[in-house]
């Protein structure tokens, strides 16, 4: 058989193959092409299954049949061009799923969507059906489409689903230039899809960002204390380089540290009385142990007063957000307006980093 004819006046159809008409399930082999189908012509079937109207788009399909000996095996290439979804319609039937943004998601960079859907089985199963077998493979599609975006992305760029998770390291709102990459990669990406849109969470996590904006400040208010302590000695401006703290002899260390102890406890220290050094000790042993008792007491009463202020873990927070932010928008393309900063996004700790997840929604 060899049939050609048109949808309407562009749309040409093309029907080929070798069939056997009084015994078509011992062989059949069949090529349909449906080329520039004009999608709205679908709408009345489009409310039932999708809950919209077509308001554009084309389709062109390449479907390939064979049977022998009652066993089928079918091809179903489908390539579906600039879609896009009109009003709602006042029945959906079976129309479930999320199909706008489905589509947004299975588009490629040029707006087309390619599904390839084989179709094997038997004809003796009563239960063997091509058209629900099609219909419940694309509801997978979509499914599978809006439970993981990012993988969904991946036709477009490649490392689409490592940019859904941002690592920083604690206490730092630092992108890495690999993540920075895949941000901006993401931000390209979704520039032509207005219909998707991008959260980007905003937070720390209170333990692993806690200890090190603590261990931060306590250096900052060490150096300070270094500063102004030795600092203060010298008469000459400007005054040479300050010498490391811990370059410095332990009656120094000691000085320096009982000063931020003052700052930080607003009370001058009271260093507990060291225990009896054992008789075998030299004098200089017994003061160098007496000393570094000193220095363990002050420094851990230091680092205790020295914890992270509430607002600089917001600080933190904030920083993160706006890094992964000025990633997927500088030069990108993507409209600000559809990139959103969510406290109440999935921020959590991992071994050694702070783990962000972005949604697309």
């Amino acid at each position: 058989m060899k049939l050609a004819g048109n949808v309407g006046e562009f749309s040409p159809v093309h029907i080929d193959g070798t069939v056997q008409p009084f015994a078509y399930d011992r062989y059949t082999d069949i090529g349909l092409k449906f080329e520039n189908i004009s999608l709205p012509i679908f709408n009345p079937y489009s409310g039932q299954f999708a809950g919209y109207n077509i308001a554009k788009g084309k389709l062109t399909t390449d479907l390939h049949y064979t049977i022998e000996a009652r066993r089928l095996n079918a091809q179903h290439k489908v390539r579906i061009d600039q879609l896009e979804w009109g009003d709602a319609t006042a029945t959906k039937g079976e129309a479930t799923l999320p199909v706008k943004f489905a589509t947004s998601l299975l588009k490629d960079a040029d707006g087309v969507i390619s599904l390839d859907i084989p179709v094997t089985g038997t004809l003796d199963d009563p239960r063997f059906r091509v058209g629900p077998i099609i219909w419940q493979v694309v509801k997978n599609l979509i499914t599978k489409a809006v439970t993981a975006p990012f993988r969904a992305l991946g036709n477009l760029f490649k490392g689409a689903e490592e940019a859904q998770f941002v690592d920083f390291a604690p206490g730092t709102a630092t992108l890495d230039p690999a993540a920075a990459e895949r941000l901006a990669a993401l931000g390209k990406s979704l520039a032509p899809k207005p219909d998707l849109r991008l959260e980007v969470p905003v937070g720390t996590d209170p333990e692993l960002d806690g200890k090190a904006l603590a261990a931060q400040r306590f250096d900052r208010e060490l150096a300070a204390a270094t500063a102004e302590v030795l600092g203060g000695r010298k008469k000459k401006d400007p005054p040479p380089p300050l010498p490391a703290f811990d370059s410095l002899e332990p009656e120094r260390k000691i000085e320096i540290l009982s000063a931020l102890y003052s700052k930080l406890a607003a009370a001058p220290p009271a260093i507990p009385e060291p225990p009896e050094p054992a008789e075998e000790l030299s004098r200089k042993e017994a003061k160098a142990r007496e000393q570094q008792a000193s220095l363990d007491w002050l420094e851990a009463e230091c680092r205790k007063r020295a914890a992270a202020e509430p607002s600089e873990l917001d600080r933190l927070a904030q920083e993160r957000g706006q890094a992964i932010q000025r990633a997927v928008l500088v030069d990108t393309g993507l409209d600000p307006a559809r990139v959103f900063l969510a406290r109440n996004g999935k921020v959590a700790p991992g071994e050694a980093n702070v783990r962000f997840e972005l949604s697309v929604q």
